[in-house]
């Protein structure tokens, strides 16, 4: 335990865990028979379609802004941890662990397509099928090489939002890990829980923001699976197999936004966690401010505040559900 307070920064490993337990769920619960009968069918049906040229423009058009966010929100935490009061030593100990994490998490991608595991085949592979049984136009722009071999436009355009997404979020780490070291690190003798209180305002800003950046992930994502449904011609039997199709995206996009918010818990848990160890009060009560009046609606809200921003990612998926 000692240990892992003079090291705090590698509580930022924990933010592969949720990515972790979804794909091992998956290979337990789901079978390669069912995965082969679920993509077995939504492979039939579908043509090269001019609507789907305009969806991934859409597409193109929605990544480019949500790496435009990611290197906002990068420079936001970069400069939190920058001006924080860490010795330089701890400063290049978060870089490397943000470092490690985010190469771990891109070996966790990378082992999902080497060993075949499902959540691989249902997230990925599924989707490269029904590209290629398109044909024409649609498989030579999906499935072909990118200038580069074996990587494929389709593969482009997950791996740019996914690696930047990826790094944010351990920046993230960092910078709510720099938030609870200075806290720790000041005096706090006679401030009545005001250093504490000051730190959670910082902490809960800091996941706002990246809620805000999970939300946008599970919105590219849905996008990203919802795609190929334009690949579905407008006949009869075309439209009832696109209708299964809409199905099988809105699952994966709700699996999508229950990962997200499970690692936005997992960012910030720790943390709050910590903070409380610091706090001569309950975190609830540092969320109360003003008159005496007043304080307990103010604390009301920002538990409100957090609650929502916690489950924003989940609540974004389904909400696309009615559209």
């Amino acid at each position: 335990m000692r240990w892992l307070t003079e090291h705090s920064e590698w509580k930022l490993l924990v933010v592969v865990v949720p990515a972790l337990l979804s794909v091992l769920t998956v290979e337990l619960l789901v079978g390669p028979e069912l995965v082969e009968l679920l993509v077995g069918r939504l492979v039939q049906g579908v043509d090269a379609q001019p609507r789907f040229a305009r969806g991934m423009i859409m597409m193109s058009a929605l990544t480019v802004s949500y790496v435009a966010l990611c290197l906002a929100l990068l420079a936001y935490y970069c400069n939190g941890v920058a001006a924080s009061a860490l010795p330089a030593s701890r400063k290049r100990r978060a870089a490397v662990v943000g470092i490690t994490t985010w190469i771990v998490f891109h070996a966790v991608l990378v082992g999902l397509s080497v060993f075949d595991l499902q959540l691989y085949s249902v997230a990925y592979d599924s989707i490269v099928r029904i590209y290629q049984q398109a044909g024409g136009p649609v498989a030579a722009a999906m499935t072909g090489d990118a200038g580069l071999p074996g990587v494929s436009r389709h593969l482009i355009s997950i791996l740019l939002p996914v690696a930047f997404g990826v790094a944010v979020v351990c920046v993230g780490s960092c910078h709510a890990g720099a938030i609870v070291e200075n806290a720790r690190g000041a005096d706090r003798s006679d401030d009545s829980g005001q250093t504490a209180r000051d730190a959670l305002d910082r902490l809960i800003h800091g996941m706002i923001a990246m809620s805000a950046l999970l939300v946008a992930s599970t919105l590219l994502l849905t996008l990203y699976f919802r795609l190929p449904q334009a690949l579905y011609g407008t006949g009869e039997a075309a439209s009832a197999l696109g209708a299964e199709y809409l199905d099988f995206a809105n699952v994966v996009s709700i699996f999508w936004g229950v990962v997200m918010t499970l690692t936005l818990v997992a960012v910030y848990a720790p943390h709050a966690v910590a903070l409380r160890s610091l706090a001569s009060v309950p975190l609830g009560q540092l969320l109360e401010k003003g008159t005496e009046g007043g304080a307990f609606y103010s604390g009301l809200l920002k538990r409100a505040e957090v609650v929502v921003s916690a489950l924003a990612p989940l609540l974004a998926a389904l909400t696309t559900q009615l559209l």
